[in-house]
């Protein structure tokens, strides 16, 4: 990600407002952006660097099978927020979705502990 993140930047800033503008028929830089619509792209920016930044922490401290489950726990996250405050529906599909999830996150963290004892009561590795 650290050696992506410029060069993605890069075709965004460039590609971006064209596709825009092919989808949109609108010109983004012509358009008059009011205060509070900057403070939200502002914040939207400041949001976006800091879950790149925490990728690349968790990343770099764990692995990056942690970081999916990390990102599969975040939906289940999200889409049991979007029922509890905002009443949004669940379907089945969703339930059964979550539950594999966390039925996948309880195995990873399972193996993780197991393995973390294996190299506990081994501390040279034996080879």
């Amino acid at each position: 990600l650290y050696q992506s993140a410029p060069f993605q930047a890069a075709i965004l800033f460039v590609s971006g407002p064209l596709v825009d503008q092919l989808l949109t028929k609108q010109n983004v830089f012509a358009h008059n952006y009011s205060p509070i619509v900057l403070a939200f792209i502002i914040l939207s920016c400041i949001i976006s660097v800091s879950v790149n930044f925490s990728t690349f922490l968790v990343i770099g401290k764990t692995s990056p099978v942690t970081y999916q489950v990390l990102g599969h726990l975040k939906t289940c996250l999200v889409l049991t927020f979007g029922y509890t405050l905002l009443h949004d529906p669940f379907t089945d599909r969703n339930i059964v979705g979550i539950l594999i999830a966390i039925f996948g996150m309880g195995l990873y963290s399972y193996f993780c502990t197991q393995e973390n004892k294996k190299k506990q009561a081994d501390p040279l590795g034996s080879q």
